[in-house]
């Protein structure tokens, strides 16, 4: 287990204001954080790709508990499995982990690499 860590709590990104956010933008939003240095421990409470994965399969589940859908999400958990082959049985977490020799942030990375990859693709060339 990590040592705890204490942050100053700030302020959601601007352009979320007045908006619904989705879970591949938080995921942008983590994959930001760990770029600037300031850890994934600051998206999910925690510093290991476990978090986000508890992280992902929370918000997923809120938004159909309460409801909602989020097609976006949907889509890269297709994409994820169909198109780059990395859903594992033992789940996307575990594996990178391992391919990533037991570094957290790494492992983390590798997945949020993945959804700006599929953001990037999807948002330029929307479907119709």
């Amino acid at each position: 287990m990590s040592e705890k860590k204490i942050a100053k709590v700030e302020p959601m990104p601007e352009e979320w204001r007045g908006r619904r956010v989705g879970l591949m933008d938080a995921l942008l939003y983590a994959r930001q954080r760990i770029l600037e240095k300031r850890g994934l421990w600051s998206v999910t409470g925690f510093d290991t790709v476990e978090s986000l994965f508890a992280f992902t399969m929370g918000w997923a589940s809120n938004t159909q508990f309460n409801g909602g859908e989020d097609l976006e999400w949907q889509e890269f958990w297709d994409w994820l499995r169909d198109v780059k082959k990395e859903m594992p049985p033992e789940g996307w977490h575990a594996k990178y982990l391992r391919d990533c020799d037991g570094d957290h942030e790494r492992a983390a990375l590798k997945f949020l690499d993945f959804a700006h990859e599929f953001v990037s693709l999807r948002r330029a060339s929307p479907n119709p």
